[in-house]
């Protein structure tokens, strides 16, 4: 008998973390979920660990794994990408917690741990981490060194699908699961469970001639970036695309970069983004963010929904540029400043409610998987049962309502609540 609890990502997005029992106990992710009100938690788990297995870097992922080890001395499974640019998050959460005065629920010598107790996994290896559970890692196509977990228990096959993409993008191939060769149970994302996203060659082209237009024009593209894998994304395409303009880069995402090039294994083309990252100027003073607002540029920058960043750097002196535009290409959470400024036209500027001048943009450069793909996946997968994690409740009802309409069983877990497959 196969139990699995739910620690969070339940009917939500964010703060994913599933406890799976099959006699071991591993758990799947421990991520936080970042809100304008504050930050929330996974539910605790009280129970002895025989491994934590993290499916990639983002936060909603891997945030809280290292308050996991102030009581834990079980391993963590991740690729090695996904080690290095956790760690890049996990200190800046750190740094956030101090400038704000918050608890991040643990401290240096917690990360310190978490690494020291981190076996790194890549791909196509298959592992026993007990004697009766064993993992393979494969790539989801989501960010650098995002894995699909396939779990082989006792007498099942377990599949995590963690965040993917099934189809190619500029840094990555397609999600891998044509190497998955049986599986019981899918414990799906379902972000996107009700759509799907308009056609990435068309976005790209689109997302270039406004650029370029706004070059042309004499205004400023300022590009509000994802760190992790978007702002590098981006740089590609406006590489590949040949924009007239200087690029600058500026924010957290240039450590997330350097990640990047370390590990060419985990991407598409490294070749092409180690080109692409060398003609940007990477902004690292004062003096340079100066420099990029004396002529018409490209600023790539942290962060993606507005939260704080270096965006802050540059938008007292565009946002009142009817020439400039600022473009978002990522998703923007209710009540973020990208969010209210995309539905109203206004930002927070130093504690003034500001409207700004400057053409708002948004651009769908999704790395999850729309709902055409998610459909694939299971079909290809072909599960006893569908488990829908990672989407909202209004999303993962209509979804799961779907999923069984094609013939499969599908389950929506309750936060907290266990279930036997």
């Amino acid at each position: 008998m196969v139990r699995l609890t739910f620690k969070g990502a339940s009917q939500e997005v964010g703060r994913s973390a599933f406890l799976v029992d099959d006699g071991d106990k591993i758990l799947l992710d421990y991520g936080v979920k970042l809100t304008p009100h504050g930050t929330e938690y996974p539910l605790p788990v009280k129970t002895n660990l025989n491994a934590a297995i993290i499916s990639h870097a983002h936060l909603d992922h891997s945030g809280n794994l290292p308050h996991l080890f102030k009581e834990t001395n079980c391993l963590a499974y991740m690729t090695p990408p996904t080690l290095d640019i956790a760690k890049i998050l996990w200190y800046d959460t750190l740094k956030i917690a101090g400038l704000e005065g918050m608890d991040a629920k643990f401290d240096k010598d917690e990360i310190t741990k978490t690494e020291k107790f981190t076996f790194p996994i890549g791909y196509d290896k298959p592992m026993h981490i007990t004697d009766n559970t064993q993992v393979t890692f494969y790539d989801a196509g989501h960010i650098v060194g995002s894995a699909i977990t396939e779990l082989k228990l006792r007498n099942k096959t377990l599949v995590y699908s963690g965040d993917y993409r099934y189809v190619e993008t500029r840094l990555h191939g397609p999600a891998e699961f044509e190497k998955v060769k049986e599986c019981d149970y899918l414990i799906t994302e379902s972000t996107y469970g009700d759509r799907d996203h308009p056609s990435r060659k068309e976005t790209e082209k689109r997302f270039v001639e406004n650029v370029q237009e706004t070059i042309d024009r004499g205004g400023h593209a300022l590009l509000p970036s994802f760190a992790v894998g978007r702002s590098q994304e981006i740089i590609d395409v406006l590489s590949e695309y040949n924009v007239e303009a200087p690029i600058y880069y500026d924010g957290m995402g240039q450590k997330v970069a350097r990640v990047y090039l370390d590990n060419p294994s985990f991407l598409k083309d490294h070749k092409l983004l180690k080109r692409a990252l060398e003609k940007v100027n990477w902004v690292k003073n004062f003096k340079m963010r100066k420099s990029a607002l004396k002529q018409p540029s490209i600023i790539v920058c942290t962060s993606g929904m507005m939260q704080g960043g270096s965006v802050y750097a540059y938008l007292p002196e565009i946002y009142n540029d009817k020439n400039s535009k600022i473009m978002l290409t990522g998703f923007q959470v209710e009540e973020t400043p990208g969010r209210t400024l995309l539905e109203t036209g206004k930002i927070n500027l130093e504690g003034l409610n500001v409207k700004v001048k400057a053409d708002v943009q948004h651009y769908d450069f999704s790395a999850h998987a729309g709902r055409d793909e998610l459909f694939r996946a299971i079909k290809k997968l072909s599960p006893e049962k569908v488990i829908c994690v990672h989407g909202d409740k209004t999303v993962t009802g209509k979804f799961a309502r779907d999923i069984k309409a094609e013939g499969f069983e599908a389950i929506i877990p309750e936060l907290g609540k266990e279930i036997e497959l």
